[in-house]
């Protein structure tokens, strides 16, 4: 008897816990970070509209496309890649500010499934062994409370079974702001900053380096060149967005 009245209470708090749930989702809808109007399934986040309608690049099955030739001449890389085009007040950018300054860190998580469900069969093909996110310098990731690159590697992570290491690149350096300079003014502004934790860590690795947006990659040239440096077989690099 006394079995019967516990296992009925726990199907009472089951359904309790059920209806609860139901009822806050009709009152508090979960929104989609693209267009901030669609309900979704916490789990989803983005809504099948946006889905449809994200910017994909194609890249990862482009050879010597517009992300490669940014680093053409100025580090050899082994391929480059962005999954989708970032532009001033789209679903993307949309996006990407709330994974940076909204803290939704699962969203980052999310975004870098979808980026590893892109990339899988580049990264099998190239015998990619370790993922490294572009570092933010220490500060500025205890402001912010985590690196969002590093939460794009977790994801990818997820999906491809490729580890990440977000502890053997470092920024040392608090560099000013890359939004309005060329991209030399960007070169000459990071070429210096960054700097190899455990260098035994990378040695004879293929390492894929990943960032939220490449804009002239340029901070992504001088990461690629301290890895390389420090006895990385290959780099290559890929990021959420490219900036068109």
């Amino acid at each position: 008897m006394k079995g019967i009245v516990v296992l009925g209470n726990r199907m009472i708090k089951r359904k309790f816990h059920f209806y609860k749930e139901a009822l806050l989702h009709m009152l508090f809808p979960s929104l989609c970070y693209g267009c901030e109007e669609n309900s979704v399934d916490e789990e989803e986040m983005i809504c099948i509209n946006c889905k449809l309608s994200l910017p994909y690049t194609s890249f990862e099955k482009i050879r010597n496309n517009t992300v490669e030739k940014l680093f053409w001449g100025r580090v050899p890389v082994l391929f480059s890649s962005s999954t989708f085009y970032y532009g001033e007040k789209t679903s993307i950018q949309q996006i990407i500010h709330h994974i940076k300054y909204r803290d939704q860190k699962d969203l980052g998580i999310f975004m870098g499934k979808m980026m590893g469900d892109r990339l899988r069969i580049l990264l099998k093909e190239n015998n990619t062994d370790i993922c490294v996110p572009m570092p933010l310098h220490p500060s500025k990731e205890k402001k912010r409370g985590y690196n969002q690159a590093s939460l794009l590697c977790e994801g990818m992570q997820q999906t491809t079974g490729i580890p990440y290491n977000d502890l053997v690149l470092e920024r040392r350096i608090a560099t000013d702001t890359q939004t309005q300079k060329n991209r030399t003014a960007r070169w000459n502004n990071v070429k210096d900053v960054f700097a190899i934790n455990h260098p035994k860590r990378i040695q004879n690795k293929n390492i894929v380096l990943v960032d939220d947006v490449i804009t002239t990659g340029a901070s992504m040239e001088a990461c690629a060149h301290i890895l390389l440096e420090n006895g990385a077989k290959t780099v290559a690099i890929t990021s959420l967005a490219y900036t068109v």
